[in-house]
């Protein structure tokens, strides 16, 4: 428990709250009791290699896109219509492609299989595609109600200044530090001369199992276990080092609606 003045902070992402019920568990079992009704059941699609992320949540955020978002599509694709996706937490955005016909609608919530589907492609492979099974999360099987925005208060002592990669850096979204200083730094950081004094620890962004490399300056307070938060702030280093360089706050964990748990 903190004893520390904490301070309101509004996150811009999907949440969960409501009743705490394994992923683990009704991705498995509960998808199989609704294999008669078809309503529940694993489906398969083709998904960009950044948007599958295992056992994560994701909501539709498009209706049917004109165009796919590859220059020259392949084959593969002829019969598939594709949809805009956002990663829980982090508001990542991500391309689905679904068969024609599938029910799949903006606004609703699924779920990512735990592993991907087969066959592997070439021809997926080399547009930076892959097979992937997801199903929808109905109020039988996962009694969670999806929120648009989760408030949280934040710590003003703690934290501090840090280094992420682009693809790493989703401002206002929770994550957890995940290890302890490494002790190293990545070869481009270390030879760009610009973050001598930073280290390197392992993190994984809030409900998800999405993890990356998160380098906070060694003056920075961080505690393996606790989360935090990056500013929106931020200034891009680029092509030095191919960082972003951000601000960082420890989240008051006594104020997170989400139980992590639920969304394992």
């Amino acid at each position: 428990m903190h004893d520390r003045t904490s301070r309101r902070r509004f996150v811009k992402a999907g949440s969960i709250t409501a009743s705490a019920l394994s992923l683990g568990a009704v991705g498995t079992a509960a998808a199989q009791e609704s294999e008669s009704d078809g309503g529940g059941r694993f489906r398969e699609a083709i998904a960009t290699r950044g948007a599958y992320v295992s056992g994560t949540l994701f909501r539709v955020s498009s209706p049917p896109l004109e165009d796919a978002p590859i220059a020259d599509p392949p084959t593969v694709l002829d019969d598939y219509s594709v949809r805009v996706i956002q990663h829980f937490n982090t508001n990542e955005e991500e391309y689905l492609f679904v068969p024609e016909g599938t029910a799949i609608e903006e606004g609703e919530q699924y779920v990512f299989d735990d592993r991907l589907s087969s066959p592997i492609d070439d021809e997926l492979a080399d547009e930076g595609l892959v097979r992937v099974e997801y199903r929808p999360l109905t109020d039988e099987e996962l009694p969670l109600e999806l929120e648009t925005e989760e408030d949280f208060e934040i710590f003003d002592d703690g934290g501090g200044e840090a280094a992420v990669r682009p693809d790493n850096f989703f401002p206002s979204a929770p994550f957890e530090i995940v290890s302890g200083p490494q002790g190293w730094v990545p070869d481009d950081i270390a030879q760009s001369g610009l973050f001598t004094d930073y280290n390197t620890v392992h993190a994984e962004y809030f409900g998800t199992k999405r993890r990356f490399l998160f380098f906070p300056q060694e003056g920075a307070a961080t505690e393996e276990g606790n989360l935090y938060v990056m500013r929106n702030e931020a200034e891009i280093f680029d092509p030095v080092g191919n960082l972003v360089a951000a601000e960082f706050d420890p989240v008051d964990e006594d104020t997170i609606t989400i139980d992590d748990d639920s969304l394992r």
